[in-house]
C-alpha cells in the first residue's frame, strides 16, 4: 500500500503462522542467538520453561512477515523504529501468532515521495492470547513517488 492509502484507525488482522522448531533453529543459526534457553528443552526447564522459547526478536519478525503477506509492507521504504515492544508471554516451537494491526498514525515528510506511517502490534497467540505489543513507525512510498521511479 502507498502512504496516502493508510487510513488512521483502519486495522486489519492477519492470517495464523505456526512457528515450527526448524523455523526456530533456521533464525538461531541466521541470528546467531545459541543459547540453550532457545535451543533445548531441559535448558528452558531449568528457567521455568516447559520447552524451548522462541526468540522475541523472531517473533517481531514473524508478525512483521505476516504483515507483509496482506500487502501492508509493498511499498516500504524503511522501517524506522519499534517503541515500547512488550514481550507479554512465551511462544513455544509449535505455537501460531496473529497479528492485529492498527493504523495509529501517519505524516508527510518533508520529501514528497514517502511518508511515515505508525503501525499498533497486537500479537496474539493460538489461544487469542497477546504476545506482543509495539508501535512499529515505517517510511512508505507515496503514490507521487512511484510516479518518479518509474518515469
Amino acid at each position: 500500500m502507498f502512504f496516502e492509502e493508510f487510513e488512521v484507525s483502519s486495522q486489519i488482522t492477519t492470517p495464523q503462522r505456526r512457528i515450527t522448531e526448524a523455523d526456530l533453529d533456521a533464525f538461531l543459526g541466521l541470528s546467531g542467538l545459541h543459547l540453550p534457553l532457545f535451543e533445548k528443552d531441559a535448558a528452558a526447564r531449568q528457567m521455568g520453561h516447559p520447552f524451548r522459547l522462541v526468540p522475541g526478536p523472531m517473533i517481531l519478525s514473524v508478525a512483521m512477515g505476516l504483515v507483509r503477506k496482506v500487502g501492508w509492507f509493498d511499498r516500504v521504504v524503511a522501517v524506522v523504529r519499534f517503541e515500547g515492544l512488550v514481550f507479554k508471554r512465551p511462544v513455544h516451537p509449535g505455537h501460531s501468532v496473529q497479528s492485529r494491526i492498527t493504523v495509529k498514525g501517519k505524516r508527510p515528510t518533508r520529501n514528497p515521495q514517502r511518508g511515515l506511517v505508525i503501525l499498533g502490534y497486537h500479537v496474539v497467540n493460538q489461544n487469542g492470547r497477546t504476545v506482543l505489543v509495539t508501535d512499529g513507525t515505517y517510511l512508505m512510498q507515496t503514490k507521487r513517488g512511484m510516479q518518479r521511479t518509474s518515469s
